[in-house]
């Protein structure tokens, strides 16, 4: 139960900032955020992250010096 509630809080935080800043996203899906809208391409950007890459991607975001990035 702990896991599950962080995962969906990292999912949560990773899609605000993206919908909030969509020049965080790769330059395919910002290219799809004209196309479809911000939140679906936001959406599938999540849903292709494995795990690894999602928590990745929420230290790069929300803590840049943890891993001394």
């Amino acid at each position: 139960v702990k896991m599950a509630d962080k995962s969906r809080r990292f999912v949560r935080e990773l899609f605000s900032v993206y919908i909030a800043n969509t020049e965080q996203l790769p330059p395919s899906y910002k290219h799809r955020t004209e196309a479809e809208g911000p939140h679906r391409a936001v959406c599938d950007y999540i849903a292709g992250m494995t795990d690894r890459y999602a928590l990745d991607e929420y230290i790069r975001l929300f803590n840049p010096y943890e891993r001394g990035q």
